[in-house]
Order: structure tokens, then sequence, then C-alpha cells
């Protein structure tokens, strides 16, 4: 189903790790570049949506935050993928992406980098702390809690496959978790290789 439940949904509840990300979204899905097509997905009261960022759309939102240049092309080598998740149920939806799998069509797994990674990297790379602070601000959280109809969304990085990818992704429920878990496979995402001139191939 390739919908957006997002803007037919009020949200009921707000809190900053919720709205920034979420603003952070709708910045990158309007820069001016042809925007990656938005799956959406429900099942059993949770809402799911991703997205692939384009090379264009990271340089646009990060340079316009004074990203610096050797930041911008780290980001450009990777692939972001842009999610949302909102709780429709009424009890609690775990959030986890360190349990999500990306696997290619040919049964390739694909590596998520995590926040404790982008740290090191731009650590090394000595990135200002207030870019660092900004990225961190765009990313899913590694862990969270979703009561009934709170939003969370933000980006994955993941290393960027050359072929189509699926993403297997679940979701515990219930306050000990020991709730139905329920899952989404997102089916033939791909991810836009920049090429040496920064074109997309």
């Amino acid at each position: 189903m390739k919908t957006d439940p997002f803007t037919s949904k009020p949200m009921r509840k707000w809190t900053p790790f919720t709205v920034y990300p979420l603003i952070v979204i709708g910045l990158l899905a309007t820069t001016p570049c042809h925007a990656a097509e938005r799956d959406a997905y429900k099942n059993k009261g949770i809402t799911f949506s991703i997205s692939v960022r384009t090379p264009e759309q990271i340089r646009a939102f990060y340079s316009a935050r004074g990203f610096p240049e050797m930041a911008i092309k780290e980001l450009e080598s990777k692939c972001l993928l842009s999610v949302v998740v909102l709780n429709g149920r009424n009890d609690i939806v775990w959030l986890a992406p360190s349990k999500w799998r990306f696997v290619t069509n040919k049964g390739i797994t694909v590596r998520r980098l995590s926040r404790e990674e982008w740290d090191d990297t731009w650590a090394k790379l000595n990135i200002p702390l207030a870019s660092r602070a900004t990225f961190g601000w765009t990313q899913l959280p590694e862990s969270r809690d979703l009561l009934a109809g709170e939003t969370a969304g933000g980006n994955i990085v993941i290393m960027p496959p050359k072929e189509p990818f699926s993403a297997d992704v679940l979701f515990e429920t219930g306050a000990d978790k020991h709730g139905p878990t329920i899952r989404f496979n997102a089916k033939n995402l791909q991810c836009v290789q920049p090429s040496p001139s920064g074109d997309k191939e």
C-alpha cells in the first residue's frame, strides 16, 4: 500500500523527541529534488512508513544547517532511510531498530550503522559538536517505548547495497514486551548510488 496515513489522522501526543524528527523528515522530503516514494503499511494498530533519501536531499538538508563538507560527503556515501511509526494500539509499542533486518534480494545482509558508530565517525573527523547534535536529532531512537497514540520518526543509516533490498521490521508490544510481536516487510527498496561526478546512477 503506497499511501500517507499521516495527513489524515491527527497525532494525539507530541514531545520534543517526536516533533523535531518529524519536522526533519518533512524538510528532507521537500528539498528541491526528486523525493523517493514513501511506502506506508498498517498492521494490528501500528502504522509504519519508510522511504529512501537521495544524495541530493541529504546534501541540501545538511548543508543548509552548516554541516562541514566532509560530514556531508560521509553521509552521501551511505543510504538514509526515513521512518515514521504511529502507535494506534491501546498498549505500548517498543521501538528497537537494532532488531530490524535489512536484506538484499540476493539474500545478503545489509549493515545498519548505529548511533554509537556515528559518534565515533564524527569524533575521528572532528565534526563540530553542534553538527553532531543536529545529526543526532534526525536519527531514529535506538530504543523507545511508544504509548498509545504516540508517534516517532527519524532516519536510519545503512551501508548502501547496489541491488534492491527489503526491511524486516518488528515491534514488541505490551508493558512487559509479552504482547504479540508485530512485523512489517517493506520490499524492493532501492538506495540511489552517487556517481563520482555527484550525479545519480
